[in-house]
């Protein structure tokens, strides 16, 4: 495991519950599952790194032992000791010996030294709202949408902290780190007093000390074919910036289509209903049927009674889910019974009706 501040990866605070690690989990887990972001490495790579900072933790051993020391790796923890210090070996040095362990006392200065400066935060994720024309939620669409968001100061380099001219920090010497020694290990170390500025600072009055400023940004967005009403779109890295060098945030693109006066959208399949006579419905005919994709012919059997619905296989929506398969287009037949004014259509009809006596209302129950 990296020494990834743990919490920070999970977003949560130091003082987080059990119950509190679950939910943050669970929720990052859902947003970026290797199956919902298929092909997208970076995500594939945070999930992984939020499993393993979960691993630990959720384990409440694991837990204190990462909370005392601020580091935890496969095989580090082995027992504790009677007074309640952990008894653990690296290869080449032995500081398992009962009591405080020399390794344990160092690194909890370390963090000690560490909670008294500034922690870097992950950027919010943003959303926005944008309309969609039936026609481009068919077909895709590439677009440019202005986004607020929390950029990197540019007065102060994202620290939030402006360096005083000629002062260097008297810690440090200037370098922005110190150097630590425990036995045969050495470490170099963010200096605590600067913050690795290197120089004594005061406040960045641009950004209040915050490291970030909001501004206006240009961000060309794609639209992939068959959005709906409610398509979340997830473009990673373009939400706010991370404080003090933490990962910026996403920006997740919502999109509400506008309804179609024909075409009626259900999942990846349209429906529509399209009207013919009476003689084309008993007669059977080949009629034109819109479609997204312009104009097409279906043969109507027949004998097709009001409400039919005949399948067109393919001309539905693009799949969101499924890149490059498309549903289905549903039509369903509304007969018109034609008004008749003139005397030959109706004595027409009447033979009509003397040569096919059937009664359609003869097997109705009666009470």
């Amino acid at each position: 495991m990296s020494r990834e501040d743990l919490y920070l990866i999970l977003q949560v605070g130091r003082s987080a519950t059990v119950n509190d690690i679950k939910r943050a989990f669970r929720k990052l887990a859902r947003r970026y599952h290797p199956d919902i972001n298929p092909g997208d490495r970076a995500a594939e790579e945070y999930f992984k790194r939020i499993s393993e900072a979960y691993e630990i933790l959720s384990d409440p051993l694991k837990k204190q032992f990462y909370d005392q020391n601020g580091f935890y790796s496969d095989g580090v923890l082995e027992t504790k000791t009677s007074k309640g210090a952990w008894g653990f070996s690296f290869q080449g040095f032995d500081f398992s010996s009962g009591g405080v362990s020399p390794l344990g006392e160092f690194f909890g200065d370390v963090i000690s030294r560490r909670s008294a400066r500034r922690e870097s935060e992950r950027g919010s994720d943003l959303e926005y709202q944008i309309p969609v024309s039936f026609s481009d939620s068919i077909s895709g669409f590439k677009t440019r949408i202005t986004v607020s968001r929390k950029d990197a100061c540019t007065a102060c380099n994202g620290n939030g902290r402006l360096s005083l001219r000629d002062a260097a920090c008297p810690v440090c010497h200037g370098g922005g780190k110190v150097a630590r020694t425990k036995g045969h290990l050495q470490f170099a170390m963010t200096c605590g007093e600067c913050g690795g500025i290197g120089r004594l600072s005061s406040e960045c009055t641009e950004c209040s000390g915050d490291g970030r400023k909001t501004t206006t940004e240009l961000v060309d967005v794609e639209i992939p074919p068959g959005v709906s009403t409610g398509s979340r779109l997830r473009f990673p890295g373009k939400g706010d910036s991370g404080r003090l060098g933490g990962p910026p945030g996403d920006l997740f693109v919502v999109t509400n289509v506008t309804p179609h006066p024909f075409f009626n959208r259900a999942g990846d399949n349209i429906q529509c209903t399209v009207p013919i006579t009476i003689w084309e419905a008993a007669l059977g005919a080949k009629i034109e049927v819109p479609t997204v994709d312009g104009v097409a012919v279906i043969r109507i059997v027949p004998g097709t009674q009001n409400g039919q619905t005949y399948r067109m296989r393919g001309k539905g929506a693009p799949s969101l889910s499924q890149p490059g398969s498309r549903g289905d287009q549903f039509v369903e037949i509304r007969v018109l019974v034609t008004r008749i004014a003139d005397e030959r259509s109706k004595e027409i009809l009447r033979e009509l009706a003397r040569l096919n006596p059937d009664d359609p209302r003869k097997h109705t129950k009666r009470p």
